[in-house]
């Protein structure tokens, strides 16, 4: 919790529309960073009923956001890595950057993208789980804007082998030693 007054740095970039159309890699935490999800053997996650949920609810994103295509992606014990396409038009006026304005939620933007996931897999998990408390996710998310094919090809690459490199990944924290 943060002290009255206190505000949270934000990590997006200031000015950015982030309901203009491109493409973004994100990750996405569990509370705490726990492994909640599945785990990993010999290189492959296995996930459980909540990591499956992850995965059901990553799928159906285009189903409830017309401007947003799911492509590559991977659930991991204690976070999602994936790539959100956003798609809508654009007036030749429109500025990609610019002041932002505190009000209604962008249907189409990243950040309510996001929300709507982490809100239903959360809701969901309670359900099936029984557990009206479980916390799932962190506040918040990282995203960076995918800029080239160069770069888009790394991102798939790095979400592809994550599960081959989680032994040694700083977010498992189930691999520290003492």
């Amino acid at each position: 919790m943060l002290q009255p007054g206190l505000h949270r740095r934000s990590i997006r970039l200031s000015g950015r529309d982030y309901s203009w159309p491109g493409t973004y890699f994100l990750t996405i935490c569990t509370a705490g960073r726990k492994s909640i999800l599945g785990r990993v053997e010999h290189g492959t996650m296995r996930e459980n009923l909540l990591g499956r949920l992850v995965r059901e609810c990553w799928i159906k994103i285009p189903l409830y956001f017309a401007v947003a295509e799911t492509d590559v992606f991977v659930v991991m014990p204690n976070h999602v890595h994936g790539v959100i396409h956003l798609h809508r038009p654009v007036p030749p006026e429109e500025e990609q950057f610019k002041l932002a304005k505190f009000g209604k939620p962008n249907s189409g933007a990243l950040g309510t993208v996001v929300q709507v996931f982490k809100a239903a897999v959360t809701r969901e998990a309670r359900r099936v789980l029984r557990r009206p408390e479980l916390v799932v996710w962190q506040k918040n998310y990282y995203e960076r804007v995918v800029r080239d094919s160069a770069e888009y090809a790394d991102v798939c690459r790095y979400i592809a082998g994550n599960p081959r490199s989680w032994d040694y990944d700083e977010e498992n924290l189930d691999s520290r030693k003492p």
